[in-house]
């Protein structure tokens, strides 16, 4: 490629950052937790949100074997970018759990996540999940004491739940802990996460984009 149009690539590239930069403010890391089972819209809706900001998205793959394919709840192949115990050697702005039955079974027993999970609690940072990940990742490892929370409306998982004040809302936000209930909340969920992360003006924009 010729150096002068490399160069003025570098340039755009550059002025794209900092207009980003200066719309949204500072950039953040999101790792998204996913493992075979994991439901596919609830992974595509958050991570097609966060996409369109400023965020550096880890997608890590939980699956016991490290198999970074990844089958969905309803048989959508993805494909993970790295391993947890990979992924977890970082912080994160935020840690992302989809749901999906076998897939939240899966990143529940996963000690490694859980312990992530607590420290990001602990540290003041952000957890966020959705589905069957409220109850068996959150609710089932204590993660939700202490916080209201909403999860899939089935009492299998709503038991997980401690705190019910709150159990039929589409998206709750308690502390620094942002959970929603299923397939058709996980846009409301992905927007939630953005108000937070930046701001509510920017999170309505985005709203006002994908007509929720």
């Amino acid at each position: 490629m010729n150096s002068k149009i490399l160069a003025i690539l570098v340039v755009f590239a550059f002025c794209g950052t900092l207009f980003a930069q200066r719309r949204y403010g500072p950039s953040y890391t999101a790792l998204i937790a996913i493992a075979d089972g994991t439901e596919e819209t609830e992974f595509v809706a958050v991570y097609d949100v966060l996409s369109r900001l400023p965020i550096e998205i880890t997608i890590a793959s939980g699956n016991t074997n490290g198999n970074l394919k990844i089958k969905a709840a309803n048989g959508l192949p993805l494909l993970a970018s790295t391993t947890l115990d990979e992924a977890l050697r970082s912080t994160y702005s935020i840690i992302v759990v989809p749901g999906g039955h076998n897939g939240a079974v899966t990143l529940g027993e996963n000690q490694k996540l859980v312990s992530a999970l607590r420290r990001q609690k602990a540290e003041g940072r952000w957890i966020a999940a959705v589905c069957a990940a409220s109850a068996l990742v959150l609710g089932k490892n204590g993660l939700l004491d202490g916080e209201t929370g909403t999860t899939y409306p089935n009492p299998d998982y709503q038991k997980y739940i401690k705190d019910h004040s709150r159990i039929n809302d589409r998206v709750v936000i308690s502390n620094k802990v942002i959970t929603s209930q299923a397939p058709g909340t996980s846009l409301e969920w992905g927007l939630a996460i953005v108000s937070k992360l930046f701001d509510s003006n920017t999170a309505d924009y985005w709203r006002r984009r994908f007509v929720v």
